[in-house]
């Protein structure tokens, strides 16, 4: 694994040292410079997948956060795209790698959508880099249409079942205000960490959840309640797997309290 990491920075920095030592008659122009990016951030993603799911977060986060400060070089001539991928960067500083690791893949998810040349001119040879095989678990998932029946399916349920008891045996009460507000922050959630384009606003998990003394049994009644959800919307099987990943990685910082 680590050869492969190495592997991969190696990548970045050779394809940053050919941009700079292109001097001369026939230098790079922007659409190849662009071509090469896109490649480069989404090796870097589908490496970086198999780290993380191998529980090597740290590695993950790294090799994630080595691609980005390589490549923000060679987007210069997008300073928009730059200033957006260097908060992403600042702000996963101060995020455990595996939280951190989310926010820097929708920064590389972010170059790919943005700057992803035109099927069309891509070589048939190379369908890797063509945008259709870039779609991030967001567009997968329905997009915000999709994601949005899914919160909808899942809250009617999840409120109705005692194992889950999300409404802490009655002390939280959720009018037509609050539901539309949970509803708000769980669909930018599952953005952000999908690669969707809604940044979440919320408090971080954790302090969300301060309080309400979840269990390990309450989290995985609706755990298993959200796969069924998916499942009912006709969500594939990997697509449902990955995104259960995602949520399973927040248990800790959301379990707080112990079976009665």
């Amino acid at each position: 694994m680590r050869t492969r990491l190495l592997s991969a920075v190696v990548l970045v920095l050779a394809c940053g040292a050919t941009v700079r030592a292109a001097e001369g008659p026939r230098p790079l122009d922007r659409t190849e410079l662009d071509r090469r990016v896109v490649r480069i951030v989404y090796e870097a993603a589908l490496l970086g997948t198999d780290v993380f799911n191998d529980k090597k977060h740290d590695e993950c986060y790294r090799l994630y956060q080595g691609t980005l400060l390589a490549v923000v070089p060679l987007l210069d001539h997008r300073p928009k795209l730059v200033a957006s991928v260097k908060d992403k960067l600042d702000k996963a500083k101060g995020m455990k790698a595996a939280e951190g690791a989310f926010v820097l893949r929708d920064a590389l998810d972010e170059i790919q959508n943005e700057i992803a040349p035109n099927p069309k001119s891509e070589p048939k040879t190379d369908p890797k880099v063509e945008p259709k095989k870039t779609t991030t678990l967001w567009d997968r998932l329905g997009g915000e249409t999709g994601v949005t029946k899914v919160i909808n399916d899942l809250l009617v349920v999840a409120i109705e079942d005692p194992k889950v008891n999300l409404l802490r045996d009655g002390k939280y009460k959720l009018d037509a205000k609050g539901t539309a507000h949970l509803k708000k922050m769980l669909l930018e959630m599952v953005s952000e960490v999908t690669g969707g384009p809604l940044k979440y606003s919320g408090k971080d998990m954790k302090s969300a959840h301060a309080g309400m003394k979840i269990t390990a049994e309450e989290f995985d009644a609706f755990a298993a309640l959200m796969t069924d959800t998916l499942k009912k919307n006709k969500v594939a099987q990997a697509d449902i797997d990955e995104l259960m990943k995602i949520v399973g990685a927040t248990k800790a910082s959301i379990v707080e309290g112990k079976a009665n």
